[in-house]
């Protein structure tokens, strides 16, 4: 970052972690710090000294530099809405939505990612239950929390109370922002990574322009091909669907999302990716549901929900008593060792690599770069086929001299 002669260099967050939470740029009184763009599109603070007067409030709110308290899990639960339209077009149990409901009845606000009309993906707030759908389901792409922290000021500063639902990088700013305040209910979702904007935008754009369309509504696990497929899509203002592919159709969007080769370097060495959590309540997908205790139900549509705070407990309890979810406590280590980014971060492949390298080289163009990724991952994989097959056909023998 810039620095000024006979100034003391004020040291934002290395870019290898910063999260791009924005918390420094917010709390610059000076507006030294602006969120830019670098040369391949991931959203950096970019520093001007020449008005920084060293107060070091940027450096003091950074969740990266100064440590936030984390708290060790008091209770699980495998829960679901009991609404089955919820639970239907929920990326998992519908918990969320229930959680934000039970907030606006109860005179919240409530707080989360919404997807606007530009396909960027910012943290809104409303006190309207009409709302709530606007929150729903995953967003596979970096989410701006920027906007939201002058009004959060002024909300609380008025003794409002809101539930916010963000990612755990995004929790941890807003703590170092408003502290532990009583009128915050803070949770968030276990992240695996998130892709920057401009990749997502670029991608769009490459596949409007190939099937002549102009998309209006977009969707990364659309409800109405399952959410559990993992199908984006995207709708033309006659809210027809003109494209609909899952990661191993080829899509080159999710191929880099869940391949974990696209995202910001921060993600590789994420230091909320633990067992330990920074918010009242971590939701997340239950991964390793009935490896710890026997259990009468699947996973699929069934949300874990780790219980961090006596704040967060009471809120779930109230939702169980009033019939709003339905829940079964569970070993609370059950679902941290399910779940790989509940005790690290996302790793890096080769796939991985690659992608880094071009990037540079072909100066931020996400398509190019990520397609050579994927086009050496399919080469890899048929190899594997090929180098595995023998094998399966051995297993198979086996199986039916046995029987």
């Amino acid at each position: 970052y810039s620095k000024e002669k006979n100034k003391k260099m004020i040291q934002l967050a290395p870019k290898k972690l910063c999260t791009g939470c924005g918390a420094c740029a917010f709390v610059c009184g000076k507006n030294c710090i602006v969120m830019k763009e670098n040369e391949v599109g991931i959203v950096y603070p970019e520093l001007e000294m020449s008005n920084c007067v060293q107060c070091e409030r940027c450096q003091k709110v950074c969740p990266i530099i100064e440590n936030v308290d984390f708290r060790k899990p008091l209770t699980a639960y495998a829960a679901w809405s009991s609404n089955e339209n919820e639970r239907a077009t929920s990326a998992s149990g519908g918990i969320a939505s229930e959680i934000y409901k039970m907030a606006i009845v109860n005179g919240y606000l409530a707080a989360g990612a919404v997807i606007n009309n530009d396909f960027y993906v910012s943290m809104q707030l409303t006190d309207s239950m009409e709302d709530v759908g606007l929150f729903k389901n995953s967003k596979y792409v970096f989410s701006s929390a920027i906007e939201l922290y002058p009004k959060l000021r002024i909300l609380l500063k008025e003794g409002k109370k809101t539930v916010i639902i963000g990612l755990p990088c995004q929790i941890a700013a807003i703590r170092k922002l408003f502290k532990d305040n009583e009128n915050l209910l803070l949770i968030d979702v276990v992240c695996h990574g998130t892709t920057p904007y401009s990749y997502l935008k670029q991608h769009i754009a490459m596949l409007e322009k190939k099937y002549g369309e102009v998309a209006k509504r977009m969707s990364f696990r659309d409800p109405s091909l399952y959410t559990n497929t993992f199908t984006f899509t995207l709708y033309n203002a006659d809210n027809k669907r003109f494209y609909a592919q899952r990661t191993k159709d080829g899509d080159t969007y999710q191929f880099g999302y869940h391949r974990m080769v696209s995202y910001r370097e921060n993600c590789y060495h994420c230091k909320f990716a633990k067992s330990k959590r920074i918010s009242d309540i971590t939701l997340s997908d239950y991964k390793g549901l009935g490896t710890m205790a026997p259990c009468a139900f699947s996973a699929q549509k069934v949300s874990s929900v780790l219980i961090n705070t006596d704040r967060g407990k009471i809120l779930i309890e109230s939702l169980i008593t009033t019939g709003k979810i339905k829940a079964e406590e569970r070993p609370v280590d059950e679902p941290v060792q399910g779940d790989e980014q509940l005790r690290r971060p996302s790793a890096k492949s080769k796939y991985r690599l690659y992608f880094e390298r071009d990037i540079q080289v072909f100066r931020g163009n996400f398509e190019i770069a990520i397609l050579a990724a994927q086009n050496q991952y399919i080469r890899d994989e048929k190899i594997k086929k090929i180098i595995f097959f023998p094998k399966r056909i051995v297993r198979k023998l086996l199986k039916v001299i046995h029987v």
